[in-house]
Parts: C-alpha cells; structure tokens; sequence
C-alpha cells in the first residue's frame, strides 16, 4: 500500500510557488523585497540553521519579530521543520516578555535589535537560561544562515503537527496561546480564498500586527496562494491610502478604527483606490453611518468578518449584504457550523438571543499548555465563544455583544451593542463605550462614556434626549460622561475592562 503524502502544509505552499513565480515579488517591507524564489532558499537555509542550534520538531520558538520579511521567513523556516511558532508583540516590556517566555518556554527566541533592551532586561528578572536567543543584526540572522544550504530540510512534517501558537488579544489577565496546526492553518488560507477570493491575482497591504490572527491569516494566505505582500510596520492611514494608490492594492485588511482614520483623510485628500476588490474589516462592529462612508469614499468591496483568534472565522457579511442587512454579522462561513444556546445549554429560537458555539476546523485546537483553559471553552468539540447574538429568519447572524458586558438593571438583560450603535449614529459622536456600573436601586445602571468629534458641542443631556427618542425606556443611559479619549487592546477596540477599572477607581478616589 502506497504512504500516504501530507499535502495540507504551510510549508509546500511557498516551495510550489518558488517554482511557479521564482522571479514574482512575494513581499515587500520598507528594507527590501524579496521574489518567491530568494524567499524560499532563505526560508530553507534559516530551517536548517535552526536544526543546526539544535531545534527540533515540536519546539516552541518565539519570535519578537514586527511586519518585516524577516517574519515571514521565521514562519515558514518553522513550518518546515515541524516546530511551533510563537510570535510575541515587539512593543512588550520585559516584564511581558519574560512572563509569556518562562510560562511557553520556547527552544528558541528571534528578535529584532530594538527588542533586545527589553529581553536583557527580562533576563535578569526571569530565568530565561533555557533560551537561544538569534538576534536580526543583519540578513544573515548574525551570521547564522551563513554556509546553511538552501535545499529543502528533509524533517518529516504531518498536517496535524502544530504550526503556530498564537496569544490571544484580550483584555485581562495572562495571554492564552491558541494551538493551531498545520491543516488548521491552510484551511485559514482556503477559507479566504473561498470567502473573499484571496488568490495569487492579490497585491495585499498589511499595517495591523502580525501577530495577531486577523493579519496573520490573510498575510500568510498570500504567501500560500502566491500573491504579493506588503507589509507596514505600523498603521499609519495616509501612507496606506499612498500605498494603496501607488501599488493598485487589491486587498486590505483593517479593524474598525483604521477605517475610521482612513476616512478622516479622505475628507480633504482622494486617493485612488479603486483598485480594491476587498477590503475585510475584523475586530469589531463597523456602525453604518461608518460603513455608507467606507462605501461612498473607500471602496464598495466590503467584507465584514465575524472572528476571534481562538475560532477563526465563524461568519462573513458580504459586499451584496450591505444593502438589506447592513447590522448583520453575516452568515456562517462554508466550513464552520454555528449555534446559539441558552443557558441551559439549549439551542435558541429564531430571534432568540443566546450564547454563539461553533465547531470548525479553523478553531485552535487548545490552549497550549493550559488545559484548564482548554476546558472551560470546549464541551463536545463545541467552541464556547462568550459572545451573545441570534440568528433572523433567512439565516443571518446577529451579535449582541459580549456576554460578560451585558448589563443586568432591575433584573433586565441589556445589550450595549444595541445602544452603542443608536449612539454612533449622532454626528457628533467619534468613539463610545456603554458599561454597567453599580446602583444601589438597580443593581446596575447603564452609562455611557464618549469621545466628540472636534467642534462638536454636545452635551450629556443632549445625548440622553437622542437616545430616548429611539430607545425603549428601560435602555437609557442613565449617566454620560465625556472624556479626551478611550482606552483600547492593541488591535483597536475600545478596552471596556480598563475604562471600568479607571470609572472605579475614580469614583472611590472621589469619595
């Protein structure tokens, strides 16, 4: 009987392309470009030189590397030889540093010389002996890809080895690791392609972090279907809107407030885009005021993504659904299944609001080395995503917001989604949260924490007056309070767990 071959392989994506596409630029950074074919005999030559140091398959290496080349080669060099990547955040300090590194302890650790301060400054607050450290000094990794061969590493790599661990963005507490494989990881890539077209006809620009999954996903897809990638190493909307422009960008990926940027440039600066054929926004609702105007100024071409890092995509609002369903999170995606539950872990009516579950072959498979995380979001292959929504009539899924910033006032469950998307459509608002706080009367109180737009005057009586006009009583904020500006997560959404604490700890320093 014949061996069967592994063929679902991040690695096999980028040698089949260097031998269909040897000269085609594969990506881009403001250092350098590189083709298919330069990219992986580096990519080659920087897995051999990490078996050489002793890595092996199935060990963690973390990387502390930003959207640069040099990424994307640590990723594939990894991949080929079965072990795990574990890309980290560039702007951690040391204490963030040493703590993910002692709890994950990789074999190996990649960083580019501006992180190196802050790892020696974790060296000697953590026990990171059990670290080998490669420093980017230069394209030779410091020398160590010298005299490496660039053929293709001989390790034996199956499609359920693990690929990558990829750290959760949430708001509190210790990062989780999502364990993904490397089938997991190529069917992200064919979900793209099948959901948004993502193919080898794409030129795509990529601002957000690398290591988050929304970027991550796509960026690499890029590299597996043999398109063109351009990275930047920070969101900066003028220089994307020049890029787009200037490289007929086809695909973009964005959360949310890098849309509303872009369209804060677009007021007094066109730009050409009308090379896009998608722009797929994740990371959060795009209120509709926002997304006429994306529509209008940016691009018709818009793809909303329901997705969190731990289950991938679960559903995607199509540029055909703006029109008729322009609150929809959108339907689920080909390969996943999604259901709503009530607390009794019942399936949910039509209209029905309750818990979102999904199972699907784009969820991570654990998290690593945490099985009491692991247990606690799984039951029964099921993925329990703490996220609240319902499905209507004609199979579209809405999303309530999250379970646990439902505000409970006088017994009553209160979504701030629901109020906070009533809010964004005042001309005057620019950002908003809606949070309980307690009341002695109520239990909670919903409030309302804004930012306004420049020149705006709007008071908090005002605002309450817009939202009584258009909200049932029980809804209302009770309070408004205005400030400068709203804490975020790193890939932009409005961090409610820290605007809570600050509100806490400001009402009892005012006491």
């Amino acid at each position: 009987m014949a061996t069967k071959t592994p063929f679902l392989l991040m690695g096999d994506g980028l040698r089949r392309n260097a031998s269909k596409f040897p000269v085609k630029v594969a990506a881009k950074d403001r250092f350098r470009e590189i083709s298919y074919g330069e990219l992986n005999g580096r990519v080659n030559q920087l897995a051999h030189a990490l078996l050489s140091i002793g890595v092996r398959k199935g060990d963690g290496v973390a990387l502390s590397v930003g959207n640069r080349i040099e990424h994307l080669e640590i990723a594939f060099a990894t991949a080929k030889i079965g072990a795990l990547a574990i890309p980290l955040d560039v702007k951690w300090k040391a204490l963030e540093l040493g703590s993910v590194l002692s709890f994950f302890k990789p074999s190996a650790l990649i960083l580019q010389q501006d992180c190196l301060d802050e790892f020696e400054k974790a060296q000697i607050s953590h026990d990171l002996s059990f670290l080998k450290p490669i420093i980017i000094a230069d394209l030779s990794y410091g020398g160590l890809l010298n005299g490496q061969s660039s053929e293709e590493p001989k390790t034996a790599v199956g499609e359920d080895d693990p690929f990558a661990v990829l750290l959760t963005s949430g708001t509190t507490g210790f990062p989780k690791g999502c364990l993904s494989t490397q089938r997991t990881f190529v069917f992200h890539c064919i979900n793209n392609a099948i959901e948004k077209g993502l193919g080898v006809h794409d030129r795509a620009i990529l601002s957000s972090p690398i290591y988050f999954n929304a970027g991550r996903s796509f960026t690499l897809g890029i590299i597996y279907f043999g398109g063109t990638m351009i990275l930047h190493e920070r969101f900066d909307a003028e220089e994307v809107l020049k890029a787009i422009e200037r490289e007929r960008v086809t695909y973009i990926g964005a959360v949310p407030t890098m849309c509303e940027r872009m369209l804060r440039v677009l007021e007094s600066t066109r730009y050409d885009t009308s090379s896009l054929r998608c722009l797929a926004i994740t990371g959060g609702k795009v209120h509709p005021s926002v997304l006429d105007n994306l529509r209008k100024n940016l691009t018709p071409n818009i793809y909303r993504t329901y997705a969190s890092t731990d289950s991938g995509q679960m559903a995607i609002s199509k540029p055909a659904d703006m029109d008729t369903k322009p609150n929809a999170a959108g339907r689920p995606v080909w390969c996943v299944d999604l259901r709503i539950v009530d607390d009794d872990n019942k399936q949910a009516g039509v209209n029905q609001v309750g818990e979102i579950v999904c199972r699907s072959p784009l969820a991570t498979q654990g998290y690593y080395k945490n099985p009491e995380a692991t247990h606690a979001s799984f039951r029964d292959g099921w993925f329990y995503t703490g996220d609240l929504g319902y499905f209507d009539e004609e199979g579209y899924l809405f999303v309530a917001g999250r379970k646990k910033d439902m505000v409970k006032s006088g017994g009553i469950s209160i979504y701030p989604l629901e109020i906070e998307s009533v809010i964004y459509g005042h001309p005057g608002i620019l950002e908003a949260a809606v949070i309980g706080v307690p009341d002695a009367q109520w239990g909670e109180a919903v409030k309302v924490v804004v930012v306004l737009k420049p020149g705006s005057t709007l008071t908090g009586e005002d605002l309450i007056h817009f939202c009584k006009e258009r909200l049932s009583g029980y809804k209302l904020p009770k309070s408004v309070e205005i400030r400068s500006s709203l804490p975020h997560t790193e890939i932009g959404k409005v961090n409610k767990v820290k605007l809570k604490e600050m509100i806490m700890v400001e009402a009892e320093t005012n006491r």
